[in-house]
């Protein structure tokens, strides 16, 4: 093939010339999506769904700290080994506020993956990027740089001071109709253990009807959340109920385009940034004053959930699923953690 109507991604002497333009050409390609862990996601009619303009530009920005990181190292993407990729990683999470610690894990993985699909695409072996996560996980129990940190859920009285503190309390009139939907958002975080992902994208006929016992089912479709969650149902048991459907019959009176859950605007249809997400719960927890928290982020949430159904009786096969974990051990983690959560009522009642 001739040499001028490849791309610079398609030969290492673009990688080495021009790494970002080349990486910029890659997260274009049907071979970025080849390379990943998982199945690349597809439409309605089989063919491969491309990236987001917001997900490509987010990966550049990624790789292109990867590559001034590199360029202060002096070594280049041939000559980078696996140690340069975990002190690299660490270099990412250094730093942080504590608001910030509960994404340190998912900047790490998101990092790493990246750097995966581009070796994999120069078939380079073995992978740097692949030796670096096996050392990340190799040294969880020491400490080391790129480790995760312990798993944190909130105590029964943690988690009634948070629920006071969220944002949009009816018949505040300092409070918007955007303060309103964050409350419910937090709600389902802590109340149904949904990831920040999976809020967003919600519809409105995800949310079930209430049962006999007052709780609703919620379905998370994995289309919605770009295939980063398994399909799966989940419960909003009846305490926390309340906190969703004001927001439920606020927005169908909204002239909301559309059928988002949590729009971000009322003029078209948009997922909400998830950033504002992770602001409205570290914003949460400081209203709340829970210092002693060390992992102020949606993980938080999710974890209490987690426990909180352990502690009223959910077995852990059934957590799996609410959950919708890929690995059951995932699920036997927060088994240790039931302990310190105070059920909401006995487990007699």
């Amino acid at each position: 093939m001739d040499m001028k109507t490849l791309g610079l991604y398609d030969h290492p002497d673009g990688w080495r010339r021009e790494p970002i333009e080349a990486f910029a050409e890659f997260v274009k390609s049907e071979a970025y999506l080849e390379h990943g862990r998982r199945p690349p996601t597809v439409d309605v009619n089989k063919k491969k769904r491309p990236l987001r303009d917001s997900t490509r530009k987010n990966l550049i920005h990624m790789f292109g700290k990867f590559v001034k990181w590199m360029a202060g190292e002096q070594v280049n993407l041939f000559t980078v080994t696996p140690d340069h990729i975990l002190r690299f990683l660490d270099a990412q999470v250094t730093g942080r506020g504590k608001g910030d610690k509960d994404m340190v894990s998912t900047i790490r993985t998101r990092h790493v993956r990246l750097l995966e699909r581009v070796y994999r695409h120069l078939e380079i072996a073995p992978n740097p990027a692949s030796m670096a996560a096996h050392g990340m996980y190799r040294n969880r129990e020491t400490g080391a740089a790129g480790v995760d940190k312990p798993t944190i859920a909130l105590t029964r009285e943690q988690e009634a001071a948070f629920l006071k503190a969220l944002p949009g309390e009816p018949g505040d009139p300092r409070q918007n109709w955007k303060r309103r939907r964050d409350r419910a958002m937090l709600a389902l975080a802590i109340g149904a253990g949904l990831k920040v992902s999976e809020i967003r994208g919600l519809y409105v006929e995800n949310i079930g009807q209430p049962m006999r016992d007052g709780y609703i089912t919620i379905t998370v479709n994995p289309a919605a959340t770009d295939g980063t969650s398994l399909p799966h149902d989940t419960v909003l048991r009846q305490e926390y109920v309340s906190y969703l459907q004001p927001w439920m019959k606020e927005r169908a009176g909204l002239d909301v385009p559309g059928r988002l859950l949590f729009p971000s605007g009322l003029r078209k249809e948009e997922k909400i940034d998830q950033v504002t997400l992770y602001r409205q719960i570290k914003a949460t927890f400081e209203r709340a004053e829970m210092t002693s928290v060390d992992h102020q982020g949606g993980r938080t949430l999710r974890n209490t959930f987690a426990v909180r159904e352990l502690a009223l009786g959910t077995t852990v096969e059934q957590l799996y699923d609410l959950m919708g974990h890929r690995d059951i051990k995932t699920t036997e983690t927060f088994v240790g953690l039931v302990s310190k959560y105070r059920p909401i009522r006995s487990q007699d009642s």
